[in-house]
């Protein structure tokens, strides 16, 4: 992150920067010394850590009208004779277990009257951590929300799961024989454990007349609701597991056919809309996406969970 200034914050009022999930704005009045505002404090805070990191902004304040509430309004810097950096880690510290790697930056916004912001840089964390009340709590776009149980165990097991960052790309061509393409998964391991056991499974229409004949026996032919399509598994070959944190490796499969592609205006006509792809490593929850197939054959797509609704 760049450095903090009193110029960088007039310019997220000036530019209107909303709070989001990794962004929150607090007025001077949130470090209040009294019981409510501390809980308040490690409320925030934990819930930034449990959910994907961010920046909480103390010495901003939003809008009184509901309509605006969540855009920033103006510097309401804090007396740092009152509210001290210290102070402010002392109660970040009351969270359990204890948060590392949050950073607390005073910005001097009247160096004579003694008025700072402090920007609090909170890194998601690899284990959940609870507030001063006892509670665990998530980033819900503008809003800190108690979290469920499935969610705590979901984050609690961050350290013990693999994470996988995965993108696809068909790659068709044709030689002087027959047409044939490339079928590539990328997966990158973006985690702090070793991803051991890798599978992908691609469900793919059949985007040309004819049949289309992927190489090897485990290819199932059948239909869905948008048409014919086939099913087939890509594993990583001989030496390519485990996937190492800070690496990646890249799964690939042939596929021939001898059809012709079907044009109209220039056009090509596909059978079915959509590549459905799910990658497993582990215990990891599973990455499943189902794609439109015009971008998978023109280059790299991330496969990304849906969101929820």
């Amino acid at each position: 992150m760049s450095e903090w200034t009193k110029e960088k914050l007039e310019q997220l009022i000036a530019d209107r920067v909303e709070e989001s999930l990794n962004l929150d704005y607090k007025r001077a009045d949130a470090l209040v010394k009294t019981e409510a505002k501390k809980a308040e404090v490690t409320k925030d805070v934990s819930a930034f850590a449990n959910s994907a990191g961010g920046v909480l902004i103390y010495g901003i304040a939003e809008p009184n009208d509901r309509a605006k509430r969540h855009l920033p309004e103006r510097l309401d810097p804090v007396r740092r004779a009152d509210v001290s950096k210290e102070w402010l880690e002392q109660v970040i510290q009351t969270i359990q277990p204890r948060i590392e790697g949050v950073v607390i930056h005073p910005v001097t916004i009247d160096e004579q009257a003694g008025l700072v912001c402090y920007v609090v840089e909170v890194p998601q964390s690899h284990t959940a951590h609870q507030a001063r009340d006892h509670v665990y709590y998530k980033r819900h776009n503008f809003n800190s929300l108690p979290m469920e149980d499935y969610e705590v165990r979901d984050v609690m097991n961050r350290r013990a799961h693999p994470k996988l960052l995965a993108s696809i790309f068909i790659n068709k061509r044709t030689s002087r024989h027959k047409p044939e393409g490339l079928i590539l998964v990328k997966l990158e391991n973006v985690g702090r454990v070793l991803a051991r056991h890798i599978m992908a499974e691609l469900e793919l229409p059949l985007d040309m007349d004819g049949e289309i004949s992927p190489d090897g026996d485990d290819v199932l032919m059948d239909k869905n609701e948008e048409g014919d399509c086939f099913m087939l598994r890509l594993v990583p070959g001989l030496g390519q597991a485990p996937i190492f944190p800070g690496s990646h490796l890249t799964l690939r499969r042939k596929i021939y056919t001898d059809a012709r592609s079907q044009h109209v205006d220039g056009t090509p006509i596909v059978s079915a809309r959509h590549v459905k792809v799910s990658v497993y490593a582990d215990e990891m929850t599973p990455l499943r996406a189902s794609l439109d197939v015009r971008p998978v054959i023109t280059g790299w797509t991330p496969i990304e969970q849906p969101p929820s609704s």
